[in-house]
């Protein structure tokens, strides 16, 4: 990189922008090139957010920093390809018999400019700066303050939830109680699906078929709220109506060009709870992440969640390949802060994640049982 060390960013942004081009099928919405070298491309995404975070133009450092925080999620997609794919070993070393372990000197001791250790550094740092700035997830910030119990009654809006489990476990129960009880509330539609919609994939594919049939079926509702199985409402005076008119309204009402509302986490955009209008950019943008039969996606450990980001951060290499562009995801879209709708258990927010606490809106057990014993789960449910 030494464009960068010589201070000239814009041609070493030209330069990664062009590597990236070539390693990714033009940015293809099937990278399948890219897939045969993952940690290449995780690497090409880890050094061009540092180059935008050596761009120390006045009129840029926000949005430098912005552009920055999304190539290190890009590249979080990529390694954990990798981590997941390359780095799992079957053969003992885990914590008991029978324990798959991991690699770190796979990615740590390799020949791209890439570490683990140091990915995560780098964007506490971006997150901090950014925090420190009170800076708004995207660059566009909200709008005037709403209620929280604002409900607009012209508004028709509808919860969607994938329980595919056992019928032994009792989670799909809980959920219909807490997501049923808060939508009979606001008059909300809810619907509430049990079947495996997509037994050719990992279960966790059938979020976007069950979405693609609710806009289908149910024309009637403007808006759907996907919520994870796991996720639950705690602050039942919140209503999903405050969250519109606050991140996505102009004078006149709700933004007719804003089609999806989502939360990113520490690590990337979580897919876990997020707002989708009922549009043809909606249906569009669902038939990409779907994809084909045969998609590279379909066993990424990250499934759906994966390809939804790629989809919507793909093209910003070349957006700001000259470092000036509008905002890093589409116009279409709006992130809010976490805290909003997808806070997380405390184990596994570990100072990282936003917590939950009292008062706040949604609860989502988002790794807990990976991460910890059963315990706090079955505790938080009773």
């Amino acid at each position: 990189m030494d464009f960068a060390r010589q201070g000239d960013t814009n041609a070493a942004r030209r330069l990664l922008a062009d590597a990236l081009l070539a390693s990714t099928s033009s940015l293809d919405p099937e990278p399948r090139l890219g897939f045969t070298c993952s940690l290449g491309v995780a690497s090409l995404y880890r050094v061009l957010a540092l180059v935008n975070l050596e761009d120390k133009s006045p009129s840029r450092g926000l949005q430098q920093q912005h552009v920055a925080l999304r190539y290190q999620h890009l590249a979080n997609v990529w390694v954990t390809h990798v981590w997941e794919k390359f780095a799992r070993r079957e053969d003992g070393g885990g914590p008991g018999e029978g324990w798959a372990w991991y690699d770190r000197s796979y990615i740590d001791d390799s020949a791209w400019p890439i570490g683990l250790k140091e990915m995560n550094v780098e964007m506490h740092v971006v997150q901090n700066m950014l925090a420190d700035a009170k800076a708004d997830p995207s660059s566009r910030p909200r709008s005037a303050e709403t209620p929280h119990s604002w409900r607009d009654v012209s508004l028709n809006i509808g919860i969607a939830s994938l329980c595919a489990y056992p019928t032994e476990n009792p989670l799909p129960r809980y959920a219909a109680s807490n997501h049923g009880a808060y939508a009979a509330r606001h008059g909300y539609r809810y619907r509430l699906e049990q079947r495996n919609l997509a037994p050719e994939r990992p279960p966790a594919w059938g979020k976007v078929r069950l979405l693609q049939q609710v806009l289908e079926e149910e024309p009637d509702v403007d808006w759907w709220l996907w919520f994870d199985c796991d996720t639950f409402f705690m602050n039942m005076s919140v209503t999903l109506d405050s969250l519109l008119y606050r991140y996505a309204s102009v004078a006149d009402g709700l933004d007719a060009d804003v089609h999806m509302l989502a939360a990113e986490d520490a690590a990337m955009l979580n897919t876990g709870a997020f707002l989708l209008r009922s549009s043809e950019w909606s249906r569009s943008f669902l038939r990409r992440v779907w994809g084909k039969q045969d998609s590279i996606w379909i066993s990424h450990p990250w499934w759906e969640n994966a390809a939804m980001i790629w989809d919507l951060l793909r093209f910003n290499s070349e957006k700001f390949r000259h470092g000036l562009g509008e905002d890093v995801y589409p116009k279409e879209v709006r992130i809010l802060p976490q805290f909003e709708f997808n806070s997380y258990h405390p184990a596994t927010a570990q100072m990282l994640h936003d917590t939950w606490m009292p008062g706040k809106f949604v609860l989502a057990f988002n790794g807990v049982l990976s991460n910890t014993s059963r315990a706090p789960r079955q505790s938080a449910l009773r």
